[in-house]
């Protein structure tokens, strides 16, 4: 019976098995077995890291959620200062490199230690950053960043560092050579997944499995197939870029563990060698696509697993878009030898279709159409999911549309392309004067123009097209964070546009309904609306509103004297 031991590891990455380690600052694997494995993923944050304390020494303070890798990089500038690797933390997780240029303070977790010792340490570095830190000790912190700024809060006497952390906690451009504040967060979540897939399918893990008798049957050994193909991980990848349009952050524990689900299902070899026939027909429905969503897998995997929940709201196989269900159904009889080649590609007769009952589920829901209710409510989905991961060909569909966002594709076009940038204000200008109104409001059909309304259609000041910028955010030299959303700016007043707020205002702009996504952007518009009303300087002598127009059918502008 062949064992892959990679396999193995990846089970310890899985938080449902009772193997599952929750150590995960190495990413390595080594208790004795005959095989072990270590993988780094580079990032510029590393490099960003040593730079400072090699170029530029001052005190560092890194933030972020639990799995974001704060551990391991005090670890990894620790092994790069110090001529000793570090085996284990001491118990206060506190050590000292000294190098040319000084010595490296590094506390592991600032949120472990009792409230007196984290006292002394910010009064430490609050001494060492205002003067310039002239002792030549620099600190390297890693911080929970509510109880660093509780404890900050607490002290009038470390009002200063206090002042300096907040700054830089508004923008990371207040980072100077005495402090700097990296919250990783700021990460976007796409960067790794596609390396980290890139690296767990390395041939070099699944040799063993390439003689194994049973990998025809193996569900583990066919999602690394899978997604070891580049239009695959591509697919993947985007899936997490939209969390990033979306400003949903996945730190880099969860997105280990989600992968190593992707890849397994939670299975290891042995189950694949006892699996009898009906438990491969069971395994078969681990494939992937479904485990990505978390198909199956139960209400005890979307507790543990924070990825499962997140993509859950993006799952491709619920959304019905007509021209791919129908080729689904049709597509290997409508007579185009194209389309049907492409079918029999997609929908082929491997495990994951369980050979060829698919095509007999297809063929059955053909001549018996609604009788087949199993098909519609489970197989349906599964095909969209797996069209949408696995079709690499766009000349015939757009997979784009099975995700629950209608202009995710404009969305995505307007990044480094500042033509269309500069056409969408018009389209993103008429949606937020229906959304500051609340009525449908003509468009304007020549010059265009923001108008600060409230929901009373009082309009209190208007901006004309040179007073309105729209710009994509930049992008980070210090961590691997791509430009994700956008900024719409009016004399200093600016909207933050991520996918949701696009969605919105494009649906808007269409004359769709203001209920869509409401939740999750009116506080976000209503207070830019008013923002603007501040700022806006109206005529007192003319009170400006929206009138209904009834042959046109929409509100217009209006005048009235006072």
């Amino acid at each position: 019976m062949l064992i892959n031991p990679f396999v193995t590891y990846l089970d310890k990455f899985n938080v449902l098995s009772p193997n599952h380690s929750k150590i995960y600052d190495e990413y390595t694997y080594d208790d004795g077995a005959e095989q072990s494995f270590e993988f780094t993923i580079s990032t510029k944050i590393e490099s960003h890291l040593r730079d400072i304390f090699l170029n530029k020494p001052h005190s560092v303070i890194l933030t972020g959620n639990a799995g974001d890798g704060k551990t391991r990089l005090c670890r990894l500038i620790h092994d790069q200062f110090s001529n000793i690797k570090l085996e284990s933390w001491p118990e206060d997780g506190i050590v000292s490199v000294r190098y040319e240029k000084g010595v490296i303070k590094i506390v592991k977790d600032l949120s472990e230690l009792k409230e007196d010792i984290i006292y002394g340490i910010l009064s430490e570095l609050q001494q060492y950053v205002q003067n310039g830190h002239e002792e030549k000790i620099f600190f390297l912190i890693a911080a929970n960043e509510g109880k660093l700024t509780k404890v900050l809060s607490k002290y009038r006497d470390l009002d200063f560092i206090r002042q300096q952390v907040i700054a830089r906690f508004d923008s990371y451009e207040n980072n100077n050579h005495k402090l700097s504040v990296i919250n990783l967060l700021d990460v976007t979540s796409s960067v790794y997944v596609g390396k980290v897939l890139e690296e767990w399918n390395d041939r070099k893990y699944w040799e063993v499995c390439n003689k194994c008798e049973k990998n025809k049957h193996c569900i583990i050994y066919l999602n690394h197939q899978r997604t070891s193909k580049a239009e695959v991980r591509g697919k993947i990848v985007g899936q997490y870029r939209l969390l990033d349009y979306l400003e949903t952050h996945i730190t880099m524990r969860e997105m280990l563990i989600h992968m190593s689900y992707v890849l397994t299902g939670g299975y290891v070899c042995d189950d694949i060698w006892k699996a009898d026939y009906k438990q491969v027909k069971e395994h078969a429905r681990k494939v992937y696509y479904q485990n990505f969503y978390g198909i199956g897998a139960g209400e005890e995997a979307f507790s543990e697993m924070r990825a499962l929940k997140v993509f859950k709201s993006l799952d491709p196989g619920i959304y019905s878009h007509f021209p791919i269900d129908d080729f689904i159904v049709n597509g290997d009889i409508n007579g185009d030898s194209k389309l049907e080649e492409i079918h029999q590609q997609v929908f082929d007769n491997g495990l994951d279709m369980e050979f060829d009952h698919v095509r007999r589920k297809i063929q059955f829901y053909r001549n018996y159409g609604e009788g087949d209710q199993e098909f519609l409510e489970n197989w349906i989905p599964r095909l969209r999911r797996k069209l949408y991961f696995e079709l690499d060909n766009k000349e015939y569909f757009n997979t784009l549309r099975l995700v629950p966002f209608e202009y995710v594709s404009e969305y995505i076009e307007l990044f480094d392309n500042y033509q269309t940038q500069s056409k969408i204000r018009r389209e993103l200008v008429n949606g937020l004067n229906r959304a500051f109104s609340r009525r449908l409001v003509e468009k304007s059909r020549s010059s265009f123009q923001l108008r600060a309304t409230n929901e009373n259609l009082m309009i209190y000041g208007s901006f004309n097209r040179g007073q309105i910028d729209f710009q994509q955010e930049p992008g980070r030299h210090d961590l691997d964070h791509l430009p994700s959303k956008f900024y719409l700016m009016v004399e200093g007043v600016k909207l933050k546009i991520n996918l949701s707020v696009f969605e919105y205002l494009m649906r808007l702009n269409a004359g769709g309904m203001l209920n869509i996504l409401s939740q999750e952007v009116e506080i976000l518009l209503n207070t830019f609306r008013n923002e603007l009303i501040q700022i806006s300087d109206q005529d007192e002598l003319i009170l400006e509103i929206y009138r209904l127009d009834r042959e046109k059918g929409v509100y217009i502008p209006d005048e009235l004297s006072i």
